[in-house]
């Protein structure tokens, strides 16, 4: 069976269930803010999104920004980064880089700006999941009035 779809007791004809209920046995989903004593990260590894807003499942550990797969499935991640000046992140799986982002904020009217990437992933249980920064732009920020916010959820599983 998979999530969403499940075979009725006659074997007859799938018939569709709310994807919601069937996710509601296995919640999954986090949301973290960078604070601003990680603002412009310059080490290497994992960015550190302390500021914990939602934890389903447990899965994500904001001290080291690590989000640990739960179970097998389908998963959305995605980041979204306040930049002022330059930034380069990626999402990394595992340690292999899935997707990044670059963006480049000059010029005299310079402020801060968002950019957003996100990524479906099929994960196993135990894979790990994090942003981190490289090359050599680092000005990812956190201030009081700037957010940059890691998100991620279970989308579905085989079960």
């Amino acid at each position: 069976m998979i999530c969403g779809l499940q075979a009725s007791s006659d074997a007859g004809p799938i018939q569709q269930m709310h994807p919601l209920m069937c996710l509601s046995k296995y919640p999954v989903a986090f949301t973290a803010k960078l604070c601003t004593d990680h603002s412009r990260p310059k080490n290497p590894g994992p960015m550190k999104f302390s500021m914990v807003q939602l934890n389903e499942g447990s899965s994500f550990n904001g001290e080291s920004g690590v989000f640990t797969c739960p179970r097998d499935g389908v998963y959305y991640f995605a980041v979204n980064a306040s930049i002022y000046g330059r930034g380069h992140c990626a999402i990394y799986k595992n340690g292999e880089k899935v997707a990044s982002l670059y963006h480049a904020n000059s010029g005299d009217d310079r402020c801060t700006q968002v950019a957003s990437m996100s990524s479906v992933l099929k994960l196993a249980k135990k894979d790990e999941v994090w942003i981190q920064v490289f090359g050599s732009r680092y000005d990812i920020l956190a201030t009081e009035d700037n957010d940059t916010v890691f998100t991620g959820f279970l989308l579905g599983f085989e079960t």
